[in-house]
């Protein structure tokens, strides 16, 4: 895999470290949308391995996501990067799986190569992943597996960071630590 490539992160608490497994037969890959007011978007990714399912959220114009879409299909490749809370440190397990690499339904809802999001998709789009609504609305894409947890998390992409805070430069150094 290339040096630059993305990579998804979720940060797992200590106190739900307990619902990972060491193995898991079956796992799925899938991307979708949120529908927002005033025919806003989200685009999500779905990563299921076993009954644990990773969500992904971010605005379906942002032109950094898409990028790093690009890159996974390109490669064919979809890394995470799952760091996992012990008692006074934190542990990283690294997964790597095949990307979809067909065009998506969603690339009609793409913006252009300098499409960033809005600071109140911003907004909207936190608003919507700390209120528990997606844990709730989720299911499983693995046919005949219940989803037992899932954890949703935002795509912080330095574009978001521009929406959010456009007086400040964001930077190679900025998105590093992100």
């Amino acid at each position: 895999m290339p040096g630059n490539m993305p990579v998804l992160t979720c940060a797992i608490p200590k106190k739900k470290r307990h619902l990972l497994g060491s193995t898991y037969e079956k796992s799925n890959l899938g991307f979708g949308c949120i529908d927002l007011d005033e025919g806003r978007k989200l685009q999500t990714l779905r990563f299921q391995m076993g009954d644990l399912q990773f969500y992904f959220v971010a605005d379906i114009l942002d032109s950094t996501m898409w990028a790093a879409i690009d890159m996974w299909r390109t490669v064919g490749r979809l890394p995470f990067l799952f760091y996992v809370e012990t008692d006074n440190s934190w542990d990283a397990s690294f997964v790597v799986v095949d990307a979809i690499t067909g065009p998506l339904r969603n690339e009609a809802f793409r913006g252009g190569p300098d499409a960033v999001p809005s600071a109140s998709t911003a907004y909207e789009l936190r608003d919507l992943v700390l209120s528990g609504q997606l844990q709730k609305a989720a299911t499983s894409d693995i046919p005949g597996v219940p989803l037992r947890h899932v954890f949703v998390n935002i795509m912080a992409t330095s574009s978001m960071a521009q929406a959010l805070m456009p007086h400040v430069e964001v930077g190679r150094k900025a998105r590093r630590y992100a």
